[in-house]
Parts: structure tokens; sequence; C-alpha cells
């Protein structure tokens, strides 16, 4: 995929409402929402997107009133963890979205069951998200394939919505709570949706998510962490700051840069930030090179269901563009791999 050119500049937005720019015809807004996640895109044709709420009801609603957001056609719901549905019954009822998408998971939570009955009293059209494309004016929203079956450990997180938007050349891939065992699936059953420009790090920068082969097929210019500062997880974690930054990544944070706004014309794109901050220094701990291999243990085919220590004859038979590697056997077998009988991993 052609990568978008990009111009990188920091700037002090103190409205973000009035900021224009004169090549943009789409802008994406990843919400200063403290812990949590929420998106905005909006169309110079006036069509409007939402993913995700965040946790707090007055952030998104103070965040919608200031982009003086009067209607909304779609919204896509990652998972339905709160920290990123708060707020969503009222958002239905107010602007009463002409499609909802969410993973069809059910939730106990009454923050979950107050946007299901809101869904039912607006009569909104429901579409579970299974494998689809959304056009949405000059916009594609295509919903990865999800996990078949439905991935059990960490069930919301790992079965969240994964979208991908395209505007002409321009690509962004948003990825809810996914963790490892989802960013495998992905990797072997969707590879070629997962080339992006930018790239809105799985799970708030967790060190349970973004494997250094999910990230590198994803190979995004730009890194997004949604997180709040300070917050009680740690997130984003060490690990994956350095696995970004060795991959020569650009990280922006909403805890540190508050609300990100691209903007993009389709071809080339803009990055301005709510806080003009200097970057932080890069991390002493780095990730290893890509071309280092001695972390890695085990390795299987992308066409098989085994995997095999790396040394394994059958594993040496394994051609590069098949080749899938494992740090750890739990990772492995994870990726629903069983062990070789040969080597006995």
């Amino acid at each position: 995929m052609r990568k978008s050119l990009f111009i990188i500049s920091l700037v002090l937005i103190l409205f973000l409402s009035l900021f224009v720019s004169s090549y943009a015809n789409l802008s994406i807004y990843f919400l200063d929402v403290e812990q949590g996640d929420a998106s905005i895109i909006i169309s110079s044709t006036g069509e409007v997107a939402l993913i995700d709420s965040g946790p707090k009801r007055d952030l998104i609603f103070n965040h919608l009133r200031n982009l003086k957001v009067g209607h909304i056609d779609l919204i896509i719901v990652s998972h339905a963890h709160a920290d990123h549905i708060t707020g969503m019954d009222e958002i239905i009822a107010k602007y009463q979205p002409r499609a909802f998408v969410d993973p069809g998971i059910a939730h106990t939570s009454k923050t979950y069951e107050r946007m299901i009955d809101a869904l039912k009293e607006y009569n909104i059209n429901y579409y579970e998200g299974t494998s689809r494309k959304i056009n949405l004016g000059p916009m594609t929203f295509t919903i990865l394939p999800p996990a078949d079956p439905l991935i059990t450990n960490s069930e919301l997180n790992n079965n969240s919505i994964v979208v991908r938007l395209d505007y002409n050349n321009f690509s962004c891939l948003y990825t809810g709570d996914i963790e490892k065992e989802r960013e495998s699936d992905l990797y072997e059953r969707a590879s070629n949706l997962l080339d992006v420009d930018i790239l809105k790090v799985p799970h708030h920068g967790s060190r349970s998510s973004s494997t250094p082969l999910f990230i590198k097929a994803v190979s995004p210019h730009i890194g997004i962490i949604s997180c709040g500062e300070g917050n009680s997880y740690g997130h984003p974690h060490t690990e994956t700051l350095a696995l970004l930054e060795n991959l020569g990544i650009q990280i922006f944070r909403t805890d540190i840069n508050g609300t990100i706004i691209i903007q993009t014309d389709g071809i080339k794109y803009s990055i301005q930030t709510e806080k003009d901050v200097p970057r932080a220094p890069p991390l002493s701990i780095k990730e290893p090179k890509q071309d280092d291999l001695s972390v890695y243990k085990y390795a299987a085919s992308k066409k098989s269901k085994v995997f095999h220590y790396i040394d394994c004859v059958h594993a040496k038979k394994i051609t590069p563009e098949n080749l899938v590697l494992f740090k750890t056997r739990e990772e492995a077998i994870a990726s629903g791999r069983s062990p070789c009988k040969t080597c006995s991993p």
C-alpha cells in the first residue's frame, strides 16, 4: 500500500471547533477522554462518525459541543467496557444515528444495558460487527473479520471490533482493546487489511497487546495512544513504547498531547495536538532489532496449526513469506496451534 506523505506540527489549540486547514477534507479527532477511547471523524461533505465515547458522560458531551456536532450518521462501539461506552445511551437519544455497530457480545453492566435500551427505544438500525464495508460519504469503514470462534480469554477486549477507515489513499486502523491473541488471529486472517498510515494503538498501550508481528504488519507512520494521565494501569507500558520507538513509529498520547487532530485530503495529512509539549526523550529500553531472531524460540507456518522449536527440521522448511515467530510457548498456543510431535516444544 502506498504510504501517505505527512507533515508533523505541534500547535496549541484553544478552540478545536475553529481549527481549519487549507487542504483538509477529513478531520479525525482522537479525543482526550482520560483513561478511555473516543474518536470523532468529520467529513467536509457533512458526514459524522463516532467510535466509542470514553469513560465520562460530561467529557464526551463537552467535545461534541465544542466541535459543534449537530448530527451523527454512524456509531461504532468497539466493545462494552465502560471506558468505551459511557454516555452512549444519551448520545443515541440526542443524535439518533442512521446506523450503529457493535460486536454483539452482551455485558451485564448498567451502562451497557442503558445503551441497548436506547437503541431499542429510538429504533436505531443495528448491525453486528461481522465482516462488512460501510460507505459513508467519501469514507469507507471496513469491519475486519471477527475471531471465529470468539476468543474466550479476556473476551470483551479480545473480541473488540477492529475497523479500518479509508479516505482516498489515507488509512487509519482502530483496534479497540484487542490483545495478543486477537492480533495473532488478525495477522493470519486479515493481513492484507492491516497496513495503514495511522494506528490507534491497542488497549491504551498495554503490554498485553502490540506484539512485534502485529505492529510490523500494520507498519504505521503514527501511533496514537489514548490513555489518562497517571492512570492506575500504568498505561502505556514501557515495552509498548520501546517497540514503537524501535520501529520508527512516531507516538502521540492523549495523556501528554491532549486531543490529537489529523486532517487529510486523502493524499497528505497533518497532525496537530491540543497541547504544545516537548517530545519525551527516547526510552533507554529497546526491543531487539527487526533482524535479531534470537529472542524467538518457536516458529510456525501461516498455513499450519502446528508450532515448532525454531531449530526444528520442520521449522527450517517454512518459507519466509509463511513464517510466524513466537517468543514464548504460551504465545504459540494462544495462536490456536498445537505442539509439533517431532520436536515436542
